[in-house]
């Protein structure tokens, strides 16, 4: 009797069968060859492998009637447009159908996108397509940009960028072309976002410096200020993007133009964070000056606008007070991380406040003057007691008992130094120091 548990058989004991059931003489041992397990087996699996192709044939027999269907469709709707003489109505629709050129995925649209378009927007494409040549042809500029638009809009709501790239370039080119200027700063504008969401922040840029550079021009002040809008997020992005990838001088220059962007715009949380971030740059580089100039900014726009983001402020009045012990003025140092604690009230987020008691006991403890040093540490210890961070409560555990321990120290060292006899004393009787 034997035992099989192997994948692709069934787990079961194998019986050698009766020996008159194979008409076997007695006295021979009745045998059961592998060639008739295998049969059997194989005869099992067929039936399955049957089924299962079955399935498989007719889903795909399905699909390819869809894809000859569609395909028909396409050639149909196709020969319509030429029929109905709309030979760039046609163009248009060949190109967006039957090429790849649009049909990639790009890095920000969704996944899926790629796929064959609907027997809905296949009608709907023609139809503007159709409405646009006409328009064209009667000379309606704006008729046509409609049109165009209409479509952009569709494919971006599809996440189908790439298309609506190519329809907001039409309506571009032909509003440049006819010389209407409400219509290029819209298509500027809507080809900048576009942009964005692809992650091409050099064309981004590219498109609103184009539209602020035509309301200047012509002296629009709202589109003026919704263009340095749309500037600033675009030159915050490159700037990160420069910053992430250690360009350092480059991701100075974004940050800049960021500046003056923001500070157009009136947009005080960039202006904040672009100053924070410049400040944080010439940290790295050892610019002491420059550091503090932009972190003092910074500190001054999150103190003059509530919906500045604070939770960098500890880390800017931390950054700019090492900058002042760095020149050689601690006093100020000491002194300006002790007007931000009193600014701060005890309900605000406290990660800031942390790293300022922090700086401060080790500014104190630097001096020597471990009292003091040992008061910040307790306050920097209880805060972060109440921080998810587990390593600010151990650096406070640990800073805490360093500084107690320098003020027993000092104690030590004072009985050495000028008590001879409260030295003996302990000595002989190891009462403590303040006992003595």
């Amino acid at each position: 009797m034997a035992t099989m548990a192997m994948a692709g058989y069934q787990t079961g004991e194998l019986k050698l069968p009766p020996l008159s059931s194979r008409g076997a003489s007695p006295g021979r041992p009745q045998t059961f060859s592998p060639q008739d397990r295998s049969l059997t087996s194989q005869e099992k699996r067929t039936f399955k492998e049957k089924l299962h192709d079955a399935i498989l044939q007719a889903e795909e027999a399905e699909m390819q009637a869809m894809r000859e269907a569609q395909s028909q469709d396409k050639k149909s709707l196709a020969i319509s447009m030429l029929v109905e003489g709309r030979p760039q109505a046609f163009v248009d629709f060949f190109a967006l159908t039957h090429t790849t050129a649009l049909s990639p995925q790009g890095p920000g649209e969704e996944a899926g996108t790629s796929a064959e378009l609907p027997q809905d927007s296949l009608l709907m494409l023609k139809s503007q397509l159709v409405k646009a040549d006409a328009a064209r042809k009667a000379g309606n500029v704006e008729e046509v940009y409609g049109a165009y638009k209409h479509l952009a809009k569709y494919f971006a709501q599809l996440g189908r960028l790439r298309t609506a790239e190519f329809f907001f370039k039409q309506c571009l080119y032909i509003s440049r072309d006819a010389g209407w200027l409400p219509g290029e700063l819209e298509a500027n504008l809507a080809l900048g976002v576009v942009y964005e969401e692809l992650h091409d922040t050099a064309s981004a840029i590219a498109c609103h410096e184009r539209r602020l550079e035509l309301a200047n021009e012509n002296e629009l002040q709202a589109e003026a200020e919704t263009a340095y809008h749309s500037l600033t997020t675009v030159y915050m992005g490159q700037a990160e993007e420069r910053e992430a990838a250690g360009d350092v001088q480059g991701s100075l220059d974004s940050y800049n133009r960021c500046l003056r962007a923001a500070d157009r715009a009136g947009d005080a949380v960039a202006l904040a964070k672009a100053n924070f971030r410049m400040g944080m740059q010439y940290y790295g580089q050892e610019k002491w000056s420059d550091t503090m100039y932009f972190l003092r900014r910074y500190i001054e726009l999150s103190l003059a606008n509530p919906e500045v983001d604070r939770s960098m402020e500890g880390v800017a009045h931390t950054t700019y007070a090492q900058c002042l012990q760095k020149v050689g003025d601690a006093p100020a140092a000491i002194s300006s991380l002790e007007s931000y604690l009193e600014t701060m009230s005890r309900g605000a987020d406290q990660s800031g406040p942390a790293i300022a008691c922090c700086s401060l006991g080790i500014l104190y403890y630097n001096q020597g003057r471990c009292e003091q040093a040992v008061t910040y540490f307790e306050r920097f210890f209880e805060i972060a007691r109440g921080l998810p961070d587990k390593r600010a409560l151990d650096a406070a555990r640990f800073n805490l008992g360093v500084a107690r321990g320098a003020v027993r120290l000092q104690a030590y060292m004072g009985l050495v130094n000028d008590d001879l006899p409260k030295l003996i004393a302990w000595k002989n009787a190891r009462v403590p120091f303040s006992d003595i």
